[in-house]
């Protein structure tokens, strides 16, 4: 895993590879052979200089899947945790106490605990790969990181530049790392280890690092500096988070506290913060959902097993509005060709346009460099015949929510596409049992669920139906992650998992005006949960005819038992308006010169408010709906794998990622617990806060959706 080399003049090269893997990860095994290669290079006396550097494209990333289980045992307390992280940061400790000159040399990314070994270096080459990215984003799991990242980073940068990169857990590119002072020499990959021998021959490389030598002081001031950064810091932290982030207050405090003591006080400082955090509800959900979730969603633990993996090389996207523009795009960006139909070829002509837009918008912004830009337009094509789009490995119909519409495209690319190419609507509010009606062959039929804004949303629901084959479902997935995004498996229902809870989400808050609570007051509380924006402000991004169509297709699914109230009032009459939401000009807000704001209309859509409706009861009427809406739809089969469906709700409809999703805040304080508080709100506000009777049943034989990590 750690090979050790010799280069004339006495430098010892550790070389980081480990097998069949191919990124270099950090975890025990490695800390193990970390340490054994230090204590090895340390009792040679011929070794005068190390290159610590790596066999693979990238440096390191960050942990591995077996240490993050270790951390979610249930038996671990913040003691054993504490005791866990200082294995793994011991060895990084070791190197820059070594008494010898270490250098550390990355060929690419490095990032976690990756890069916090760089940080432990006494001095940085990394090549200049364009892809290379550099940073610790621990919290974005809900941790902060705990092998040294909080107290190296201050001290090479100082106290303003260290502590936003800690909060945001951002990744960084060459330029901006080398700008920031955390890279000492940036060189061509062919000229890594030989810059690497220079420095160490040269004498260029300190023998410690600068917060071991005698008058050390954080570059730009202490906190007695920086007192007004921190208060600012939490002011701003707590209007972000509204408290229900620990890390980022656990961050700024050990970073505080750390600063103003010697590094090893300071280790031991963030050890306990991290241990804290680790072992605590937040972290737990976090690391469970975007960590374990979604690696297993990203290596398609769904795909059925022995169907050979698949590529596209040429994709038909018809339909090239906002969703068709938006698939075309990250397709292209992706390595595909890309063959884009609209109803004739000036539309086709002037949606490509727009796409070749938005790319050149993004060189603008610097996300992408030019020869990319010009590669990826080159990739795109106007066509408005049905045989023009006869030689796609796959196609996607992205028309408007109209079932005759889309039905009449299904059968022209049914008898236009070769046998066995995948068909897939990328339909958000159709049962796509209903569209195969106009398939001949409905097996190769398979619903892909994009979100907007479609290069920016990670997710896409891939929707299947009982006539869809494997090998469909396979190449669908295969797809999806050829574009870099992650895919959640569902089963077809009326608004599938992620459009059915939107709708019930924003189907409340028009319950709440309608029984008169103020908009603000409703979009605050949203807020207060830990979601991104208001039900009212989702709403109108979402389109109001979109989330209708839910509620018609809920209503035409349930028949005589369909109950209207009046949510069903509301949303029939911001259609009758023509409120559709920020793509009509108007919704629930109003858009123009003078900024967003809530529409005044709103108030006579309202009652009198109701006594007793505090912002407590809006909170949990809000949350509650949208994890009850999930266990109907795990109950129906919709969904069947919890972990899945929560990560789909973190990414999807931004479900509050410090619960870790729906699921994982039902059994947050227990399901029995959960139930008991949502049959108050049924016998106050109506059976459909009733908790379900899968529910019922798991509270009662104390059973739970995530089994607890005993491995």
């Amino acid at each position: 895993m750690i090979h050790v080399s010799y280069q004339e003049g006495g430098i010892a090269v550790l070389t980081i590879d480990q097998p069949e893997r191919a990124v270099n990860v950090f975890g025990w095994d490695f800390a193990d052979q970390l340490e054994a290669a230090i204590s090895r290079v340390a009792e040679d006396p011929a070794v005068t200089g190390v290159v610590l550097t790596s066999g693979k494209a990238g440096f390191m990333a960050g942990a591995d899947l077996a240490m993050l289980q270790a951390f979610a045992r249930p038996d671990v307390t913040p003691a054993k945790a504490r005791d866990l992280i200082a294995r793994l940061s011991a060895p990084m400790r070791r190197i820059e106490l070594l008494g010898k000159p270490v250098v550390g040399a990355s060929p690419g990314t490095a990032l976690g605990g990756g890069f916090e070994l760089l940080l432990a270096c006494h001095y940085r080459v990394v090549s200049d790969a364009g892809d290379a990215r550099y940073g610790l984003p621990e919290a974005t799991l809900g941790l902060l990181p705990g092998a040294g990242g909080t107290q190296r980073l201050p001290r090479l940068v100082g106290l303003p530049k260290a502590l936003p990169l800690l909060l945001e857990g951002r990744g960084l590119n060459v330029g901006e790392a080398q700008a920031l002072g955390l890279v000492n020499e940036v060189v061509p990959q062919t000229d890594l280890l030989p810059a690497a021998f220079r420095s160490l021959r040269e004498g260029r490389v300190p023998s410690k690092a600068p917060w071991d030598q005698k008058g050390f002081r954080i570059p730009g001031g202490d906190t007695t500096v920086h007192g007004d950064l921190f208060l600012a810091t939490n002011a701003r932290l707590q209007a972000a988070s509204r408290g229900n982030l620990e890390a980022p207050k656990a961050i700024a405090s050990c970073v505080y506290e750390g600063s103003r003591l010697p590094m090893d006080a300071a280790l031991d400082v963030e050890r306990q913060y991290f241990a804290t955090l680790v072992t605590g509800p937040t972290a737990q959900a976090l690391i469970r959902t975007l960590f374990f979730a979604r690696q297993a969603a990203d290596k398609l633990a769904r795909r059925p097993a022995g169907v050979p993996k698949s590529r596209v090389s040429r994709l038909g996207v018809v339909g090239a509005g906002l969703m068709g523009r938006g698939i075309a795009e990250v397709a292209a960006l992706s390595g595909i060709d890309v063959q884009v139909m609209d109803r004739d070829l000036a539309a086709s002509t002037a949606s490509v346009s727009a796409v070749v837009a938005a790319i050149d918008a993004a060189v603008e912004k610097k996300r992408l460099s030019e020869a990319a830009a010009a590669t990826a337009k080159a990739r795109i094509t106007p066509v408005a015949d049905w045989h023009s789009l006869a030689d796609c490995d796959l196609v996607i119909e992205a028309v408007f929510e109209d079932a005759r519409l889309k039905q009449e495209v299904l059968r022209q690319l049914d008898d236009v596409m070769a046998p066995g190419v995948v068909i897939a609507s990328n339909t958000s509010t159709m049962r796509i049992g209903g569209l195969t009606q106009a398939l001949k062959h409905p097996e190769r039929f398979i619903g892909l669920h994009f979100f907007s804004p479609v290069p920016r949303m990670a997710l896409v629901e891939t929707v299947v139906t009982s006539a869809t084959d494997d090998t469909t479902l396979a190449r669908g997935l295969d797809f999806v992650r050829q574009l870099r995004k992650t895919p959640i498996v569902v089963n077809d229902a009326h608004g599938f998992y992620t459009s059915r809870c939107v709708e019930a989400y924003v189907r409340e808050s028009l319950r709440l005006v309608a029984e008169g609570v103020e908009p603000a007051r409703i979009e605050n509380a949203a807020l207060a949960i830990g979601m991104p924006v208001g039900p009212l402000a989702m709403a109108d991004e979402a389109g109001l005819d979109v989330l209708w169509n839910i509620k018609e297709s809920a209503r035409l699914a349930c028949g005589s038992t369909y109950v209207p109230d009046e949510s069903d009032r509301l949303f029939d009459e911001m259609k009758r308006r023509g409120r559709l939401g920020r793509k009509s000009g108007g919704g629930f807000y109003e858009y123009g010169g003078t900024g967003k704001r809530l529409w005044s209309g709103i108030a006579d859509l309202r009652a009198d408010e109701r006594p007793g409706m505090d912002d407590a009861e809006v909170r949990q009427r809000l949350l509650f709906i949208q994890c009850l809406t999930a266990a109907s739809a795990f109950e129906q089969g919709v969904v069947e794998d919890a972990a899945e469906a929560d990560l789909g709700a973190v990414l999807g409809w931004a479900f509050p990622s410090h619960l870790g999703g729906p699921f994982a805040a039902i059994e947050r304080n227990g399901i029995e617990h959960f139930c008991l508080q949502a049959g108050q709100l049924a016998q106050r506000h109506g059976t459909r806060f009733a908790p379900p009777a899968l529910l019922q049943r798991m509270a009662s034989e104390g059973r739970r959706f995530h089994e607890a990590e005993t491995t």
